[in-house]
């Protein structure tokens, strides 16, 4: 017998008891068809196996994989399920007003603007500890200055930065 032919046969002999099953597994008839697709295509794709097992064999091979793909859905409903409730727990974040883009960048121009008025002593301290990530000591061997002036030029330098950005955040300050 072809192979579509043995195909058909198990498919006509077992689609109404596999997709009653599905049907009263999930209580939804379009689960359960697209369930029932599913057992019949591993059932195509394992045919040369199925071919040499006597009817019942082939029926009770059906109904393990339609078991399996009960056991998979439910889980997956499951998991989804909790997911859906996990997020419907998570607080929304409002989104983003259009302004706050411009803020962002006009903040960086502030800063940018108020570290390039630094002494330029300071401006390099500043640089270096920032794009470096060294500490007080290494920049302190490096710039050829005590590890004390180096902590200094630091304070004083970020405290310009933060009173830029200060007056830029609260105008009123001036």
């Amino acid at each position: 017998m072809d192979r579509e032919a043995e195909f058909r046969r198990l498919y006509e002999a077992n689609r109404a008891a596999v997709h009653a099953y599905f049907t009263g597994r999930t209580g939804d008839r379009q689960s359960a068809a697209e369930l029932m697709q599913e057992v019949f295509l591993r059932a195509w794709q394992h045919q040369e196996k199925l071919a040499d097992m006597p009817d019942e064999r082939r029926r009770a091979w059906l109904f393990t994989v339609a078991r399996n793909l009960s056991v998979d859905a439910h889980r997956h409903r499951h998991i989804r399920a909790g997911a859906e409730q996990a997020l419907a727990r998570e607080p929304s974040q409002p989104p983003q007003p259009a302004s706050a883009e411009i803020i962002a960048s006009e903040r960086i121009a502030v800063v940018a603007e108020a570290i390039r008025r630094l002494p330029e002593p300071q401006r390099i301290t500043l640089t270096m500890a920032a794009a470096g990530s060294m500490t007080s000591a290494e920049l302190a061997a490096v710039l050829g200055v005590p590890a004390g002036t180096v902590r200094y030029r630091l304070s004083v330098a970020r405290r310009a930065v933060a009173e830029a950005l200060n007056r830029y955040d609260d105008p009123t300050q001036e």
